[in-house]
């Protein structure tokens, strides 16, 4: 696989872009909650990424639908404080992360995510990708 290949097949996968409304999955759920993001992203990928079968992607996406379900009634609140009590609880669960295993990857992540620091968290990511290409 060439650079190119990899590099469309990580920014711009195929099972993603090639709907018929020539809306690409990202433009999508980038405006979405999480679960509801990856609920998307399973059904709009089921059946088109080969590496998984179209029952695994289905039960993925009602999986995902469901724990936003189960979230949303757990804090019966307002759209408003909804965003407000989960900004929290991200930020709570991301601190216990960071604290347990600080060295890592993910742990830097969570810990700029948690600032919105957007250069710190790519500089995590490329950090690890960087050891991975150079072993």
């Amino acid at each position: 696989m060439t650079n190119e290949e990899l590099e469309a097949r990580v920014n711009h996968p195929s099972w993603y872009t090639k709907h018929p409304s020539g809306i690409e999955c990202i433009d999508l759920i980038e405006h979405l909650p999480a679960n509801l993001s990856l609920a998307v992203k399973y059904l709009w990928r089921c059946g088109l990424k080969e590496s998984e079968k179209p029952i695994r992607e289905l039960k993925s996406a009602r999986w995902y639908t469901e724990r936003e379900r189960q979230r949303i009634e757990l804090f019966e609140l307002s759209d408003d404080e909804l965003e407000l009590k989960t900004g929290l609880v991200w930020r709570m669960l991301a601190r216990k992360v960071v604290a347990v295993d600080p060295n890592t990857t993910l742990a830097g992540y969570l810990d700029a995510l948690i600032y919105y620091d957007f250069s710190e968290m790519l500089m995590e990511i490329d950090a690890a990708i960087g050891v991975i290409e150079n072993a």
